[in-house]
Formats: structure tokens, C-alpha cells, sequence
């Protein structure tokens, strides 16, 4: 019952987050690891221009015959994408499906692709890829990634009896490496999945039963913007169901070397250059980097919430609160550390669209002392401009990737 509470409170958690991955237990499907592309449908497309991606050349995902359950969504294609133009993954009101949005000129936005069918935790694995996971009702799942250029699309995973954690993933800056979280009954497991093969980063123990704290509780799995470290931050598993395997590493890609870990640490991001790692203690919010270590970068008590970093990266974007519950929406000036709120109003899941447009959504006033800290949402949506300093009216209604991911 306490693995059915956290996996349903998360779930509406990683939902209202519109993009963060984490929680529930997956059984990673050895026999299904491939699968033949399937090609989707879609409409007449003009010849690619865009040079080929590395995620196209690099061999992975490499399909093999296996059974495609459940199968992958439909997608419809009406444009190319140009090369170097700037991308978002939302959906739109009164507009069905998810859409692959190029926001290059704000003025006159592009549909350049819609996908259908019920898929979750979509990503950009570059400008021409998407990868996200499909769930069946009898818990079996799969992760799939989709070729915009050729419309087909490959099985990068699949696993049966849906469980904690199976939706926490990340590529590398190529598309060459995914790292992600398995589960084994109630057993988590991090790995490294590339052409060289699926390596076991660590065990990290069992997931007790308990609820979920959405303010504080948090998963995360990704790579520094050079590709030379790859992170791991969650707050389930505990030290005494995994001893010696702390639920914050940060591990070296090149040889899969420990080199920085901790005992506590939440809702934490890299930065969008070189190899700065932010995360959120009860000192404040702290950075690690391979040259410096460890330096407290925003004052105690200051508590933000699923952190997302500009393009161009010189912000990160958050949620705080107040003493009641209520989120508000800001963002950290990276060359100083000055946390700015750029709303009076309760807005959550802000994240940025590009280097200078946040995007959130509208939270009710909670008025003595709000729940579990899941937000109230209203409906209505924003963007916010940090440069003209203007909030305006949106018709994304949830976001869940931008691209370009670095500068």
C-alpha cells in the first residue's frame, strides 16, 4: 500500500512538473532491449537538410527482433526543421497532442511536429530526435526513441510491472548514452546504456513504502553539458537498504569512477556549460564542480524547486514558497547567485522556454495552509520575459522539453 502511495503521488508530482522524471519500479526487459523500427504514420515531408546527428550514426539504439508492447505513438511531421532553430515540446490549448513547436521567431511560431497517443516524459535527444515512455494498463512499459527527418522510430527499452523510478532518464549532449533508473521488485538499480553495452552504475537498495513530499522529494539522472560526468539524485531509497551506495553521486563517464557523493541533497541540475552540478540543501543551494569542489551559492533556507537552466546558460529557473504552500516563480542570475521572483502571483512548473522567455502556469491563492504540496493548478498559463520584465498570456498548456539544451 505504501509503494501504491508513492507511486501515485509522484506520478500527479511528474505530471504537474511538466517535465522532471522520477519515481517507480520497472523490470527491465532483457529479451526486449531492441526492436524493429516502426514506422509511424505521416504526412509528405520535403527531402531532409539537416546534417545526419550523431544519435543517427552512433549504432544506438542497434533494433533487434522483439515484441513491441506496448507499441510506439503516432506521429505527424508537415514541415522540416531547419537547422539551429529552437524548439519546444507542449502541448497547446485546444489543439490535441503533443507538439513539436519551433519557436525560432516568437512572432509567428511553428508546428513542425504532432505526436499521438498517450506517451509520457517526453525528451529532445537532439534537434531531429525525441524519446518517451509508453505505458500499457497491464504495466508493462517502454522507452522509444523517434526520428523526425525518417518518421521511424526505434524501442530503446522496454520492462513489465511498472513500478518505482521508471521514468527517470537523460541522454548524454550526443544521443550516444542514456543513463537511467530500473527497479527490481522494489529494488533500484542506475545504469549506463550505450552501443558499448548496459553497465550497472549502482545498486541503490529499496524503496520503503511512504508518501511523498512534492516540495522536497525528488529523482533526477543527467549529464554535464561536456559529457564528462553523469549525476544521480534521489530522495527514496535510504543508506541502510544500500550500504556504501549514497542516494547523490556524481560518477566520471570516461572510466565510471565515484567522484563526488553525499547522504542528502534534492531537486538538482546541471548547468548548461562545462560541469557545474546545483542542488538544493538545508544550507541553501549549493554547486559541486571537478576544479572546486562543493560552494554554497544561494543563502540557508532558500528552497527551490524543479530547477531548469537556460539555453544560453546564464539562469535557472524555479519555484519557491511561502510559509503556507503557496509556489512562486523566479530564477537565479548564475554570474552572482541572486534569486529574482518574477511573479506576485502563485505560478508553478517554471521552466524555460529559451534563454530569456520563462514559462508557468497559474496556481490558486492558498489561503491558511496548502496540502501535500502538489499545486492547485487554474488552468491559465504565462510567459515571462526576463529582459522586458513583462508576464503575458500563454497558450501552452504543459512544457516538457526545450531545445537547444546547452549554449
Amino acid at each position: 500500500m505504501g509503494e501504491l502511495l508513492l507511486r501515485n503521488s509522484y506520478s500527479r508530482l511528474a505530471l504537474l512538473s511538466y517535465m522532471r522524471g522520477t519515481v517507480l519500479a520497472a523490470l527491465l526487459m532483457l529479451a526486449a532491449c531492441g526492436g524493429s523500427p516502426v514506422v509511424t504514420p505521416t504526412a509528405s515531408i520535403p527531402a531532409a537538410s539537416p546534417s545526419p546527428s550523431p544519435v543517427a550514426s552512433a549504432g544506438f539504439p542497434s533494433p533487434s527482433p522483439g515484441t513491441l508492447t506496448p507499441p510506439p505513438l503516432s506521429v505527424t511531421c508537415a514541415t522540416q526543421i531547419p537547422a539551429g532553430h529552437e524548439l519546444v515540446l507542449v502541448t497547446l490549448r485546444n489543439t490535441s497532442g503533443v507538439i513539436v513547436r519551433d519557436i525560432s521567431d516568437l512572432a509567428h511560431p511553428v508546428t513542425r511536429c504532432t505526436i499521438k497517443g498517450g506517451g509520457i516524459y517526453f525528451r529532445f535527444v537532439d534537434a531531429t530526435h525525441i524519446s518517451y515512455i509508453v505505458t500499457a494498463d497491464n504495466g508493462d512499459g517502454a522507452l522509444y526513441l523517434m526520428d523526425m527527418l525518417t518518421r521511424t522510430t526505434s524501442l530503446v527499452r522496454a520492462w513489465a510491472n511498472e513500478g518505482s523510478l521508471y521514468w527517470v532518464y537523460a541522454w548524454s549532449a550526443d544521443g550516444t548514452t542514456l543513463t537511467y533508473l530500473s527497479s527490481n521488485g522494489d529494488k533500484v538499480a542506475w545504469h549506463l546504456l550505450s552501443a558499448a553495452g548496459d553497465v550497472t552504475l549502482s545498486d541503490l537498495g529499496s524503496i520503503p513504502g511512504r508518501g511523498v513530499d512534492a516540495n522536497n522529494d525528488d529523482a533526477m539522472v543527467g549529464f554535464s553539458a561536456d559529457g564528462k560526468y553523469v549525476a544521480l539524485e534521489q530522495t527514496f531509497t535510504t543508506a541502510a537498504s544500500a550500504p556504501g551506495q549514497p542516494p547523490f553521486q556524481i560518477v566520471r563517464v570516461s572510466d565510471h569512477k565515484l567522484v563526488y557523493s553525499r547522504t542528502d541533497g534534492t531537486m538538482a541540475t546541471w548547468a548548461r556549460t562545462g560541469a557545474t552540478l546545483y542542488y538544493r540543501t538545508k544550507a541553501g543551494v549549493q554547486l559541486w564542480d571537478p576544479t572546486t569542489g562543493t560552494k554554497t551559492v544561494v543563502f540557508q533556507g532558500f528552497r527551490w524547486i524543479h530547477p531548469w537552466p537556460s539555453a544560453d546558460g546564464k539562469r535557472i529557473a524555479y519555484v519557491d514558497l511561502d510559509g503556507v504552500g503557496n509556489h512562486y516563480p523566479g530564477y537565479i542570475q548564475m554570474s552572482n547567485g541572486q534569486p529574482i521572483r518574477v511573479s506576485s502571483r502563485p505560478r508553478a512548473g517554471a521552466a524555460f522556454l529559451n534563454s530569456t522567455l520563462i514559462w508557468y502556469a497559474e496556481e490558486s491563492v492558498c489561503g491558511s495552509q496548502c496540502g501535500l504540496g502538489e499545486p492547485k493548478l487554474t488552468g491559465r498559463t504565462y510567459l515571462y520575459d526576463v529582459v522586458a520584465k513583462t508576464e503575458s498570456a500563454s497558450i501552452i498548456t504543459a512544457l516538457f522539453d526545450s531545445w537547444p539544451h546547452s549554449a
